[in-house]
Order: structure tokens, then C-alpha cells, then sequence
């Protein structure tokens, strides 16, 4: 009786033992599955709002109600609550038509005529190509252009007809003529950046006029296939005027041609409006791009000038202080990386200031015009011969040694003796000295090359003058 007992006592124990272990094993799944949800719950909690704000920008029924529900995730709201907003979701998209997108349908035979596929998409790519340059323009341009950059940016999304990007291209150009005049950059690289604005809006303009090519291309293709079509109808109709014997069949063809007459000059109407639409629009395009390519050899011209204004001495016509200082220092750098060598002559007239003082300023400045006039045909048009100031000139001779130079001094030193005036029955004559210099091994920077060729200048100079010197 008592072993019983003492058995029952130890099954009853390890039973027990069972179930606490089997308790613990579920305690652990709970926790880990509540974990789970917790996680769930969080990551729902902190990403749906963020979506449910994206959808709520349009102030429909279905966006308010995407706001209350964001709102009462935020919130941790009972799930009553957000079961309720759900209903409210669920009510606002079946009044406005809202749910998964449809396959689209197969387009029709006149589909490819309608305004709301190509036309939208042509002006679609003119903004976004507009918007690039703009784009570029800002990145390039200095801040004060902002403001007119962004109302530009403001009239493209505003554009819906083609037309309306000649407005946008007369302010990108009014733009440009600004900062033409009034920027102090390099020239040259305003040019650059001239040339490069001009090459991305004839690109623009180039795929626009090929969609009016295909555009009439199309037309054409349609003309032909109607002309065949009308061709074919009136066959059909002759030989079955013959047939009389098959007057049930003669009715259901007439039915089936009167079918198809309907349905190309339906086409017919379609493309004369699209006909119409296609040479208006290619009218104002050829129109517009004349007046483009015009504002654009406008814009060149003006940039050039402002270049050759701002690169030439007024009164002798040479380049100036400013274009030689920029030559000098690409033919330094030329030398110190290829070790291609050039020379440098200073042309210095003589007795200047008594030309000036005792014939007066008017004649002095003649001698200096025609010491550039007598120059220039003497150097080869890779030199550059340019006023350093007052009565001093230079020659920059690319890949020129100092006998190559000296030569070329001398010819000029001896054109430039023969040069008289008449000033009151008195002849005025006008001599130069020349220093010539190469460059070399050594040499740092221009400064090098300009004090050897100065020195020499000076020592013609001592020397008499209306002589060519080398240091």
C-alpha cells in the first residue's frame, strides 16, 4: 500500500517537473514572439507615418484621412481608433476612384494622334533640358543671378504650350548679356562658357525640330495609306455594282464601306487638326530659332569684343599689358614642362619725350602707331607683338632661339629707321633700340627673361641707340 503510494508520489513529481519545463519553453516562445511584435509595432509605428505624409500633400478626403491616421500611430492610439481611420481610408478611396493601377489598354489605331501622349511629352523634355541649363548656369554663375535664375525655373513649370519656351530662351539670354558685361573673369573662359550654353540650346532646339520632322513624316504616311484605302474602296464598289444578283451581300458590304468612310474621314479630321497644330508650332519653332541662332551670334559677338577691347591697346591697335602678361606666362609654363624654348624682344623708341615736347602729342602718337603698323607684317602670326607702355613694345616669338631673334630685331629696327614725318615743312624721324633674350635653363618666371631683355635694352641704349642688343 505504501510502495503505491510512494509510486504515485513520483509520478505525480515527475509530471510536475514536465509541465514546469514545458511552462518555462512557452514562457520563452511568448516572450520571444511579444518581442517580435514589439519590434513590429515600433518599426510600423515609426516608418507608416512618414509614408501615410507623403500621401497626405493633396488635400483630398483619402490624404486628410492618411493624416489622422499617421497622427494616431504617432500617438499609439487604441487599435479601435486606428480600426476606425481604416474604415475612413477604405470610404475616401472608393469615392475617388483610388486603388491598384490597371494594365494599360492596348492604343487604338488614332491614339498616337492625341495631344496628351507626344505633346505633353515633348514639352515635358523641353523643361527638364531647359531646367539642366538653368542648372548650369547656376552652378557657374555668381549668386546675385539667383533670384532670376529661380524665376525662370518658375515660368518652365508654368509653360504648356511650346511657344512659351521662346519667353524662357529671351531671359537665359538677357541673363547672359548681363553677365557678359558685367563679370571680370578671364575672357577666354567666358567664352568657353558662352560656347557651352549655346552648343545645350541649339542641342534643345535640334530634337525639337526632329519632332516636328517625324511629326510630318507621320502626316505623310497617313495621307499615303488614306490614299489607298479610297483606292481600294472604289474597286470594291465597281465590282460589286456589277454583281446585282447579290443584293443581300451588296448591303452588308455597302454597310461595312460606309463603315470605313466614316472612319478615315474621321482620321482625315484628326489630321488635318494635327496638320494645322504641327505647322503652327513648326512656324513659331523656325521663328524662334532664327531669332535664337541670332541672339546667339549676338551674344559671341558681344563676348568677343568685349575680349578683343579688353585684350588691345586703343591707340596702336596692339595687344595690350593685360594680353601679354597672359601669353608670357603660358609660354613659362610651356617651357618649364616641355622645354620648349622662346624668345622675347623690348622695342624701345628713342628720344620719345623730345618728339613729344618739340612736335607735340599728336605726332608722338602717330610714330607709335606706325612702329606697330611697320612691326606686325614682319612676325609670324604665332608672335605676339603688344604695347608694354608709354613708348615700349614686346615680342613674345614662340619656339625662337636668340640667333632666330636677333634676326628678326634686326629687320624690324631697320624698317622702323626709314619711317619720316612732315610736320611743318620739318621731317620727324623715329629710331628704336632693341634688347633680345631667350629663355633658359634656370629661369623661374618671366620676371627672368623680361630683366635680361630690359638690360640689353638699356646697353643698346648706351651704346647710341637705333641698335639691337642681346643679354
Amino acid at each position: 500500500m505504501v510502495e503505491q503510494r510512494n509510486d504515485k508520489t513520483e509520478q505525480l513529481q515527475a509530471e510536475i517537473i514536465k509541465l514546469r519545463s514545458q511552462k518555462d519553453r512557452l514562457l520563452k516562445e511568448l516572450d520571444a514572439v511579444e518581442a517580435q511584435y514589439g519590434n513590429l509595432d515600433s518599426l510600423y509605428r515609426r516608418y507608416f507615418p512618414v509614408i501615410l505624409d507623403a500621401l497626405s500633400q493633396d488635400g483630398t478626403a483619402f490624404g486628410k484621412a492618411c493624416i489622422q491616421l499617421a497622427t494616431a500611430m504617432r500617438k499609439k492610439a487604441s487599435p479601435a481608433k486606428i480600426e476606425y481611420i481604416f474604415g475612413q481610408i477604405k470610404t475616401a478611396m472608393i469615392h475617388e476612384d483610388i486603388g491598384p493601377a490597371t494594365a494599360p489598354k492596348k492604343k487604338g489605331f488614332f491614339s498616337s494622334f492625341r495631344k496628351t501622349s507626344s505633346e505633353d511629352q515633348i514639352l515635358d523634355n523641353l523643361r527638364q533640358s531647359y531646367q539642366d541649363v538653368v542648372n548650369h548656369l547656376k552652378s557657374t554663375l555668381d549668386k546675385k543671378y539667383t533670384t532670376k535664375l529661380e524665376s525662370i525655373t518658375s515660368n518652365l513649370l508654368k509653360i504648356d504650350d511650346i511657344q512659351d519656351f521662346e519667353t524662357v530662351r529671351e531671359n537665359i539670354f538677357s541673363l547672359i548679356f548681363n553677365y557678359i558685361s558685367e563679370t571680370s573673369q578671364d575672357r577666354e573662359k567666358v567664352n568657353a562658357f558662352i560656347r557651352d550654353i549655346v552648343a545645350r540650346i541649339f542641342e534643345i532646339e535640334k530634337r525639337l525640330a526632329s519632332s516636328y520632322e517625324q511629326t510630318s513624316s507621320l502626316l505623310s504616311s497617313n495621307q499615303g495609306l488614306e490614299s489607298i484605302l479610297n483606292n481600294e474602296m472604289a474597286g470594291i464598289k465597281n465590282s460589286f455594282d456589277a454583281a446585282e444578283s447579290l443584293d443581300d451581300l451588296r448591303a452588308k458590304i455597302s454597310t461595312g464601306l460606309s463603315s470605313i468612310e466614316r472612319a478615315l474621314q474621321k482620321k482625315k479630321n484628326v489630321d488635318q487638326a494635327i496638320s494645322r497644330l504641327a505647322e503652327k508650332s513648326k512656324n513659331s519653332f523656325t521663328s524662334g530659332f532664327a531669332k535664337l541662332k541670332q541672339e546667339l551670334q549676338s551674344a559671341t559677338k558681344y563676348s568677343e569684343e568685349l575680349e578683343k577691347k579688353l585684350n588691345e591697346d586703343q591707340l596702336t591697335g596692339a595687344k595690350n599689358r593685360r594680353a601679354y602678361d597672359k601669353k608670357i606666362q603660358e609660354e613659362m609654363d610651356r617651357f618649364l614642362r616641355y622645354k620648349n624654348i622662346f624668345s622675347l624682344l623690348i622695342i624701345d623708341a628713342d628720344k620719345f619725350k623730345n618728339i613729344n615736347d618739340t612736335y607735340g602729342h599728336a605726332i608722338g602718337d602717330r610714330c607709335l602707331q606706325e612702329i606697330i603698323k611697320r612691326t606686325q607684317p614682319l612676325l609670324r602670326k604665332s608672335d605676339m607683338l603688344a604695347r608694354y607702355g608709354g613708348e615700349e613694345f614686346v615680342v613674345i616669338m614662340p619656339e625662337t632661339d636668340t640667333k632666330g631673334a636677333i634676326q628678326v630685331a634686326e629687320k624690324i629696327r631697320q624698317t622702323i629707321e626709314k619711317i619720316e614725318f612732315l610736320y611743318k615743312e620739318e621731317t620727324v624721324r623715329v629710331t628704336v633700340s632693341i634688347g633680345v633674350s631667350c629663355i633658359k635653363d634656370g629661369d623661374k618666371s618671366p620676371a627672368d627673361l623680361f630683366g635680361r631683355a630690359d638690360m640689353a635694352v638699356y646697353k643698346a641704349k648706351e651704346n647710341g641707340r637705333n641698335q639691337v642688343m642681346t643679354q
